[in-house]
């Protein structure tokens, strides 16, 4: 099986109507704050869309749509009348997300320009930039279907302290050849281990920043240390244990999981003549919403 037919397995398999993430973030919309995509300015983002396109027709290219939650948000209720929305993705879980009459959804490689119309107004790609094989070549694709004056927003995981990165590394180096159902069980481990962890009292204080460890100093409860600084291992206890496995599945299961500082995000945009019109970021991902120019 290639890396792009891995890929596309993995994400059909976390997609899908049985773990059914799509209905768990709806229904539970206080518990699916904790998601970087809830912390991030996409909220923001999403409204100036749905304005525009209730004023005059604006297109959406959502690269890389994974469960339809784009989707959901842009074409809320009142549909914004005169929004026109592609979403692409190379999983086979696609026949999960509702249309709402204004979407077209395609099985498409994002690495690749789309058949369909182009440019866009808009285009999108969070939280699945770092899962292509070369980000900044996917980069560069998504620029070229922008039109001219448009805006691309994309999210891209952010890299850890020095010993996070090493641990992640080797646990995704055994984890990404397991099959889907192998690794989802074995991402259960993480999910109890940070359950446990955080059943665990007490705080641990770093008396001085640590800049070589990527430790600042404070006072930390003792899975947040460990999570930020030593191992992924997600737990959340509003979310069921399903979902949170599903989390850690997501991390260490997929070929590729590139991580970036923000200064390397920066230069992709400027060697695409990019103006940066705005940044933030997570302890997990880097933003970066970016206009073409006119």
């Amino acid at each position: 099986m290639s890396d792009n037919e891995q890929t596309a397995n993995h994400y059909t398999k976390q997609w899908s109507s049985d773990l059914n993430f799509r209905s768990f973030v709806q229904q539970n919309a206080e518990a699916a704050k904790a998601m970087p995509s809830r912390q991030l300015p996409w909220a923001e983002l999403f409204e100036r869309i749905r304005k525009q396109a209730s004023e005059r027709t604006t297109s959406v290219y959502d690269a890389a749509c994974g469960f339809g939650d784009i989707l959901n948000q842009l074409a809320a209720t009142p549909v914004p009348a005169k929004l026109e929305y592609v979403g692409a993705d190379i999983h086979g879980a696609l026949d999960t997300i509702d249309r709402y009459g204004v979407a077209t959804l395609l099985k498409h490689d994002i690495t690749r320009e789309l058949p369909t119309r182009q440019p866009f107004d808009f285009v999108i790609c969070r939280a699945a930039i770092h899962h292509t094989p070369d980000p900044r070549a996917t980069f560069d694709t998504l620029v070229r279907q922008l039109a001219p004056g448009g805006t691309i927003a994309i999210t891209a995981y952010a890299k850890k302290a020095p010993m996070r990165e090493a641990v992640d590394d080797a646990l995704r180096a055994a984890i990404i050849p397991m099959p889907n159902d192998e690794a989802f069980a074995t991402a259960n481990q993480l999910t109890a281990l940070g359950r446990d962890l955080q059943r665990t009292k007490g705080q641990i204080t770093i008396e001085q920043d640590l800049p070589f460890l990527g430790i600042k100093a404070g006072s930390y409860d003792v899975q947040t240390f460990i999570y930020n600084h030593f191992i992924k291992c997600w737990h959340n206890p509003a979310f069921s244990e399903q979902h949170c496995d599903l989390v850690n599945f997501d991390w260490y299961h997929p070929p590729f999981a590139f991580r970036y500082e923000r200064d390397e995000l920066r230069e992709w945009a400027a060697s695409c003549g990019l103006e940066i019109i705005k940044e933030a970021s997570t302890e997990a991902q880097h933003y970066m919403e970016c206009r073409s120019p006119r």
